[in-house]
């Protein structure tokens, strides 16, 4: 997919079962971004059925034609809270499969790397970045912003790949 020659609109995902953050860019503009937040009261199926509702509602309102994930990455977290995560993830990639989407996964390091200039970035300077690419008003959602980043990454390494192999 070469970015250069035609505009691909890229969902960037940061998929949690608490807050799942959501970016949608095309080129250089930044076209939606939010979260959808699941009630940790519910039960496992219904939380991320509501966040598969949402999810597919804003899909099938900016039709992507990629959608970039992070790959894995926990701290020093309970095994349920790693499953349950592993639960949503698994549901996301199913879902996008459903939708025909396909999916990019990039570690948070490469992230990190491509956005800010430093793969061990704190969130406060991927907030701020974020913020200054595509010129967003005040600090955004820490997992609004991760998902931008994510799909900003996505951008710059096609179109980095387009710039090196000339086309």
């Amino acid at each position: 997919m070469n970015l250069l020659k035609s505009k691909v609109k890229i969902l960037g995902l940061d998929p949690g079962l608490s807050v799942t953050g959501f970016g949608f860019i095309e080129g250089n503009k930044c076209l939606d971004y939010g979260m959808v937040r699941s009630d940790s009261k519910k039960e496992l199926g219904a939380r991320i059925d509501k966040i598969l509702t949402a999810l597919k509602k804003k899909i099938r309102e900016h039709k992507p034609g990629v959608c970039v994930i992070e790959t894995l990455f926990f701290r020093k977290e309970s095994a349920r809270s790693v499953i349950y995560s592993a639960h949503l993830r698994g549901s996301v990639f199913y879902l996008l499969y459903q939708l025909k989407l396909p999916v990019i996964e990039v570690t948070p390091a490469k992230v990190k790397q491509i956005l800010t200039g430093n793969g061990r970035a704190s969130k406060q300077q991927i907030n701020f970045m974020v913020q200054r690419v595509y010129n967003l008003p005040g600090k955004i959602n820490e997992h609004a912003s991760d998902a931008l980043a994510v799909a900003y990454s996505y951008e710059s390494m096609q179109r980095l790949k387009g710039y090196q192999t000339g086309r």
